[in-house]
């Protein structure tokens, strides 16, 4: 009975009708972002050639602004039932506008990123979260502080407890949990929203110093705050299922593999350094056929020195993080390495060939080399030779090609 009584005189009850009414306005508040962006949609690709930067941020904003009016648009009955005026709505309606349009310039400066399965909108939703508090309070100082202070921990504890279940969910997911990582991700950023909401109405019940008795919420409320809340765990569930099934750890793996002419053969070719250091996966090479690895230093910079006979392969293959939540570390991982021998930098950006020096202490042996660099969300990187080449004794310049191929 108490999401269906309003007992004004208890933070508790507070608390749960704020973070019921953020997650009714999730869902519909998305909705309306949808059915804004659906009428404003051709007057704004008709203002600019790139259409799609102001096309998300106007989304964003539809919907945060929509959440905004529509929580306060139930935090209104809350606190007053039908007969209390429309300026609790309206005040929310600002506030939703002030903190989406301060939260999008952040985002177009970089100062902050979108990430996660649903962090398109959660993640701008916290922020906005912390401006939306001196609005809330205004005109009165002490309502700004408390609103200000209430906002802002609630933007603090929902952005971690939502971070939280995104980095659980990933690492379930990778780990071939599937259906676990999915109830994580929607559990988790259900309580970052609930969370949210609560610290707003808990602010409001100590400015607002509200104690009507308690009394039922009118029917209509009830089917709108079912609705919103049901439409909140679709949209959540459809975001995270797509996320999940596409978004896997970056992966590097290198392909070596070498015939030699004779019974033996030593080569030496490059490496993948990353801020100038060996990776990992050198050091724990799968290896077919009788060989010995390690890394040395040369002239033309650190090998690794392959020492065998007959035919060999040699696999390496390194995990990373999920690059979808950091894009600094994606920009890294597709641009922040080089190979020892090569001069070429940025090879996220090159189309085409590279050369890289290459030592054999044979003639003849014969030599492919495949390096694949995935981001794990829809980017791969590939730098190969495009048939076998035919080494000759000492050093010699070996082309590899480069590409990278997004898969959307």
């Amino acid at each position: 009975m108490q999401i269906n009584q309003l007992d004004l005189k208890s933070i508790r009850g507070f608390g749960i009708h704020g973070a019921i009414g953020l997650l009714m306005g999730t869902g519909l508040g998305f909705i309306m972002g949808i059915f804004l962006m659906g009428i404003f949609g051709n007057m704004i690709s008709s203002l600019t050639a790139d259409f799609t930067p102001i096309m998300n941020g106007a989304m964003l904003l539809f919907t945060i602004v929509g959440i905004y009016t529509i929580y306060g648009f139930y935090i209104r009955y809350i606190f007053g039932g039908e007969k209390r005026s429309s300026r609790t709505s309206i005040t929310f309606a600002a506030a939703g506008i002030i903190g989406g349009v301060l939260t999008a310039v952040l985002l177009a400066w970089d100062y902050i990123f979108v990430n996660g399965n649903c962090g398109w909108i959660m993640v701008p939703l916290f922020i906005t979260l912390v401006f939306t508090g001196p609005v809330l309070g205004f005109p009165k100082l002490r309502n700004m502080v408390i609103m200000t202070a209430s906002s802002a921990f609630g933007a603090a504890a929902s952005y971690g407890i939502y971070t939280l279940g995104q980095n659980i969910s990933n690492y379930l997911n990778n780990s071939g949990g599937g259906a676990l990582a999915l109830f994580i991700s929607v559990l988790f950023t259900i309580l970052a929203i609930g969370i949210a909401g609560a610290s707003i109405a808990i602010g409001m019940y100590f400015t607002e110093r509200t104690a009507f008795q308690t009394r039922e919420i009118p029917r209509f409320l009830k089917i709108t705050r079912g609705a919103g809340i049901v439409i909140t765990l679709i949209v959540l569930f459809i975001l995270t299922l797509l996320f999940l099934s596409v978004a896997k750890y970056a992966t590097t793996e290198v392909s070596i593999n070498i015939s030699p002419d004779g019974g033996n053969t030593t080569v030496l070719l490059p490496i993948l350094l990353e801020d100038g250091n060996v990776m990992e996966m050198y050091g724990k090479p799968a290896i077919s056929g009788k060989a010995l690895t390690e890394i040395i230093y040369t002239d033309h910079g650190k090998v690794i020195k392959i020492t065998g006979s007959g035919s060999l392969t040699i696999n390496m293959k390194q995990t990373g993080g999920i690059m979808v939540t950091d894009p600094e570390a994606d920009k890294k991982f597709i641009n922040g390495f080089t190979l020892s021998t090569a001069n070429a930098t940025n090879y996220g950006d090159i189309r085409g060939q590279v050369d890289v020096w290459v030592y054999s202490e044979e003639d003849g042996t014969m030599l492919s080399l495949s390096i694949s660099r995935d981001n794990g969300w829809g980017r791969n990187m590939r730098i190969s030779t495009e048939q076998e080449v035919k080494l000759i004794r000492g050093w010699q310049a070996v082309k590899l090609s480069v590409g990278s191929l997004m898969y959307d």
